[in-house]
Parts: structure tokens; C-alpha cells; sequence
């Protein structure tokens, strides 16, 4: 018996670190881009257009990165590796959240903002979603 312990000994098992399913940090790294994005955007719109086109393209841009926020927020909250199916669902949710925050936001910039600049608002969050979309394919050809 005692061989057999000696020989059982002889196997150290090492348990690791159960790895995440979904990595968070480009989703961060992007919604810093769309940080940087909407500060430019701003100081573009105020200097070509003055403060109503400012405000709107803030709002426009702050839109974008509010609702991508809340996705982000949503989605990567269950990274674990045992947690898959909660993933797909919270996936859904942050998407389905940020069409509806996206709605109620520019609803509000036209109720409550009465100088609002359309074109300034609508390029603020268009040039926002390209970041979106343009982050993810730059740092997959980097990573490469």
C-alpha cells in the first residue's frame, strides 16, 4: 500500500483559471475610440458651426457612445466560462436595450433641444457607428 501512495504522490494536478468565452477588453478599447471620436467631433462642430451645431453633434455622438455603453455594459457582464447561454441572452438584451435607448435619446434631443442642428446631430452618430464598426476590423487584421 505504501508504494502505491508514493506512486500516487508523484502526480502534482494543477487546476487553472477557468478562461472567459467573451474577451471585454475591445469592447473598452472601442468605446474609448468613440470617446476620443466625440470629443473631436465636437470641437469641429463648434468651431465650424457654432454652438447649436456643437450641442448637436455631441448629442448625436453621446447617443452612439451611451448606447454602445449600455450594450457593452450588458453583454460582458457574464464572461465566464461556464456562463454561455446567459451570454447569448445578455447579448440580446444589450441589444435590445441599446435600440430603445437610442430611440428615447433622439427623441429627446428633438423634444427638449429646440436648436437642434439635424445634419450635425445625424453625422455625430453616423461617423460614431463607423468607429463601431471600424474598431472591431482594424483590431482583428492587427492581431494577426
Amino acid at each position: 500500500m505504501a508504494a502505491s501512495a508514493v506512486n500516487i504522490s508523484r502526480f502534482v494536478m494543477t487546476v487553472s483559471k477557468p478562461q472567459p468565452l467573451v474577451e471585454y477588453r475591445p469592447a473598452l478599447q472601442q468605446l474609448k475610440w468613440q470617446a476620443r471620436l466625440m470629443v473631436a467631433l465636437w470641437l469641429i462642430a463648434q468651431l465650424a458651426g457654432g454652438t447649436a451645431a456643437g450641442l448637436s453633434a455631441l448629442s448625436g455622438a453621446g447617443i452612439a457612445v451611451l448606447g454602445q455603453a449600455y450594450f457593452v455594459f450588458r453583454a460582458f457582464r457574464h464572461a465566464g466560462a461556464r456562463s454561455a447561454q446567459h451570454i447569448v441572452q445578455e447579448f440580446y438584451r444589450g441589444e435590445a436595450g441599446k435600440f430603445l435607448l437610442t430611440a428615447l435619446l433622439f427623441a429627446s434631443v428633438f423634444i427638449f433641444y429646440k436648436k437642434v442642428d439635424p445634419v450635425w446631430l445625424f453625422t455625430g452618430f453616423v461617423l460614431e457607428q463607423l468607429v463601431a464598426w471600424i474598431v472591431p476590423l482594424a483590431n482583428r487584421n492587427t492581431q494577426r
